[in-house]
């Protein structure tokens, strides 16, 4: 799973969640709310965390991407000099040779398995980052501008919401506020 897909899906409901406990229990139950939307792609576009966070797993997935093509380009020239060779080898020859296309073949899926199991630690890593610095910027936002309820503009449901709602640059700038400080 990419992580800005995983990102997309668990920043609208960590937002909520916070909010909703952030706020006191008259603010929950009061009749008239103050929303505002903030959009969690531009979030983890243009903020810094966002950007240091989307850089590192790049780098990561490009350096798997980067073994994993050289490990099929050794399987793939095994695979071709096999089939080049295939009426002039005796039988043994061929033999040890489907071994050993069997074996880089093996080792190719162990190094998929890897990644795969790399990159998804290092997304739940990256979450935690991620979220020590959007949880407490969303509490200040919501603190600081009265809002009652903050939504994320990529929820499924959210069919409309007018512009004024949105806070996006300053959740951004809080956001970068916040992590300058961490990155210090």
């Amino acid at each position: 799973m990419k992580l800005k897909t995983w990102i997309a899906l668990a920043l609208p409901l960590v937002i909520v969640v916070s909010l909703v406990l952030a706020l006191p229990l008259g603010a929950q139950q009061a009749s008239t709310l103050k929303v505002a939307v903030i959009n969690g792609d531009r979030v983890i576009e243009e903020s810094n965390i966002g950007r240091i966070v989307s850089e590192q797993a790049q780098a990561r997935a490009d350096e798997w991407t980067t073994r994993i093509e050289a490990k099929q380009a050794e399987l793939n020239d095994l695979a071709r000099q096999r089939q080049e060779q295939a009426l002039t080898l005796n039988e043994d020859a061929l033999i040890r040779l489907d071994a050993d296309v069997e074996q880089r073949n093996v080792e190719l899926n162990r190094l998929r398995d890897d990644a795969n199991r790399d990159l998804q630690a290092l997304s739940a890593q990256y979450q935690g980052q991620i979220n020590a610095a959007l949880v407490p910027a969303v509490e200040r936002l919501a603190t600081s501008g009265g809002y009652d309820l903050i939504l994320d503009t990529r929820v499924q449901g959210l069919l409309y919401f007018s512009s004024a709602l949105d806070v996006t640059d300053a959740f951004i700038a809080m956001v970068n506020e916040g992590s300058a400080g961490a990155q210090q």
